[in-house]
């Protein structure tokens, strides 16, 4: 009979399979090695990138605040120069308004007659003067009354008096009237 020995031809197998299993396991380690490799670079560079938007977002918010802060001072300006405007207009209404005042008194003022004080409060204006007759002081309230700025043209006191200087007899009146708002 023939004996055949076996025994290094299982020998031989049980060789290769653990080499090959050593090949797959070694071949599994270098791509799982690289696989992470490649995931630690990707997620490193994700990071830098959102770093980078970090420090340009904090670049832009910089120089956003900066605008803010110039655009304030502007509002502030604004309002600076708004209150100016406001007070040169009121200087110009006000520097205009007795003018018109005295336009309008000058243009109902007949003749014979003369003033003595206009005294004008926020919306009352006093007039005191001389008249040669209760006509003309009538006159001078009609004109005052076709005025659009002045309203409640009223006679307070009209009485004969004697001028010391002439030794004349006159008028002397004190009208009130109220200036439109």
């Amino acid at each position: 009979m023939i004996r055949i020995n076996l025994l290094p031809v299982r020998a031989a197998k049980k060789k290769e399979t653990l080499r090959f299993q050593l090949t797959v396991a070694g071949l599994v380690t270098v791509l799982v090695i690289i696989v992470s490799f490649a995931a630690y670079f990707t997620v490193r560079s994700d990071a830098s990138q959102l770093n980078s938007d970090i420090t340009t977002g904090k670049n832009e918010l910089d120089g956003l605040k900066k605008k803010i802060g110039e655009l304030s001072k502007i509002k502030e300006q604004k309002a600076v120069v708004e209150g100016k405007l406001k007070v040169i207009n009121n200087l110009e209404a006000g520097r205009s308004g007795p003018t018109k005042l005295f336009d309008s008194i000058a243009e109902s003022m007949p003749e014979k007659m003369w003033l003595i004080a206009i005294r004008e409060d926020v919306q009352l204006i006093t007039i005191k003067g001389y008249a040669t007759s209760d006509e003309v002081v009538a006159d001078f309230m009609r004109g005052l009354q076709k005025h659009n700025d002045l309203t409640k043209v009223e006679l307070d006191v009209a009485q004969k008096t004697t001028d010391k200087d002439t030794g004349t007899e006159v008028v002397s009146f004190d009208i009130r009237a109220e200036r439109v708002k």
